[in-house]
């Protein structure tokens, strides 16, 4: 299993919440980090946007739909080379 001591917090906590409750749409999870209501134009947004495209990237999380919708995949395979 990888380790996510490369990940920041609010990444941390994004993977913690998929963990729970596997499909949430980007605003839903932006609502959930942050504790209160977020807009779709607000800069929270845009950084909870940026913190999934990120975990996106690197194969911990996946677009389920185009409405923007989450989840959590298997963890990625360790890529440290021998």
């Amino acid at each position: 299993m990888q380790s996510l001591g490369g990940l920041s917090k609010r990444q941390k906590k994004i993977l913690e919440i998929l963990q729970i409750k596997p499909d949430m749409t980007t605003k839903e999870i932006a609502e959930t980090v942050l504790g209160r209501l977020v807009e779709y134009k607000s800069q929270e947004f845009a950084t909870v946007y940026r913190s999934l495209i990120s975990l996106e990237k690197h194969g911990y999380i996946q677009r389920v739909q185009v409405q923007l919708r989450w989840r959590r995949t298997a963890m990625p395979s360790d890529q440290r080379s021998n």
